[in-house]
């Protein structure tokens, strides 16, 4: 119903528009002239004005400007306005007398022919450009209207691939633990199976709430502080300054995350670290550091056919465009992922 609301008042703008351009000559008219000559000569000028923009715009220019048929258009359209130009004279020629200076004056009928063609081509003209006009602002419509279906395409396929990656990391973590027979793999499925719910039912949005999203790190980063002491102790997350309003879009932070486990040394390391904050600040600006140690001379580098960093970073740019700060700090010991990006709020 509403698009078919929204198509009818489309079609019903040119009738207003023609409407109010009857009303001025029939005040322009009516200045100098019996009323009912007034709506006479009104409805005769308009009408055959409409009527050669008409045909101009839905036969001349689609059938013969657009292609190409120059030459046709032109002979066409001045016999066209021929036509009208004869039809008008013979429908308003018992009123050519009008009044200047309280003298009548009746103009010469070739000086009467040659103005009303000569407004005619006027109007031929006006109506081209309007045709023009309307159809440069619908292409340009259809583009936008494509560009975000493409947009919209695109960051759903990237986000179906964070779900199996997501997925396979986990799951070679519960295997892991499974196969040792270590009394945390029940409870990593447990966690496994809220994260799962989590991104069936809330991340199908584009925004959701940075709370959830943060809820939904801190189940990440309990699941793998499952695996070992090691992780438990040295795996911190901080927030500040988020509100419930506060909208971001689903899983962005995820793979720099996951990229911090992956490339992390907690293993072997005992001064190893993951240290994760997240803040928002007065201006609305979302502050996210995810820095690890990492093992010695590992150059941090996505691997060929890989999703994580570059994944998000084509996400990135998707949804903010220019709007936000990606800097990448790549030390013999650490490695460090600086993000600042503007809050939506709800």
């Amino acid at each position: 119903m509403i698009g078919f609301s929204k198509i009818k008042q489309q079609a019903l703008n040119p009738y207003l528009l023609w409407m109010g351009y009857w009303m001025l000559w029939l005040l322009m008219l009516s200045s100098f002239q019996q009323f009912d000559k007034a709506v006479w000569g009104a409805t005769v000028n308009v009408g055959i004005q409409s009527a050669v923009a008409y045909t101009n715009i839905r036969f001349l220019i689609p059938d013969f400007f657009e292609k190409r048929k120059y030459t046709a258009y032109v002979i066409l359209a001045l016999l066209i306005l021929f036509v009208f130009t004869k039809a008008h004279l013979s429908l308003i020629e018992p009123y050519l007398q009008t009044s200047s200076w309280g003298r009548k004056i009746r103009f010469p009928r070739a000086f009467q022919f040659g103005r009303i063609y000569l407004f005619l081509i006027l109007v031929l003209i006006i109506s081209a450009a309007y045709k023009f006009a309307v159809d440069r602002f619908q292409a340009l419509q259809r583009q936008s209207e494509l560009a975000k279906k493409q947009l919209e395409t695109e960051l759903e396929a990237l986000r179906n691939q964070i779900n199996p990656h997501f997925l396979f990391n986990t799951l070679n973590n519960i295997y892991t633990l499974a196969y040792l027979k270590e009394d945390n793999a029940a409870p990593m499925i447990m966690k496994l199976s809220a994260l799962l719910r989590y991104m069936l039912h809330e991340c199908q949005n584009e925004k959701v709430p940075l709370e959830k999203e943060v809820t939904f790190l801190e189940n990440i980063i309990e699941m793998q502080k499952l695996k070992s002491d090691a992780f438990a102790k040295r795996i911190n997350l901080e927030t500040a300054g988020i509100r419930p309003d506060h909208l971001i879009a689903p899983l962005l932070l995820l793979g720099f995350v996951e990229n911090s486990f992956k490339h992390s040394d907690l293993d072997f390391n005992a001064e190893g670290f993951i240290d994760i904050k997240l803040t928002v600040d007065s201006a609305g600006i979302v502050h996210f550091i995810c820095t690890n140690t990492k093992k010695k001379r590992e150059k941090v580098v996505q691997e060929q056919g890989g999703i994580g960093l570059a994944n998000t970073r084509k996400r990135l740019h998707l949804i903010y465009g220019n709007q936000f700060d990606l800097k990448i700090t790549d030390t013999p010991d650490n490695y460090q992922i600086s993000l600042n990006l503007p809050v939506h709020e709800n």
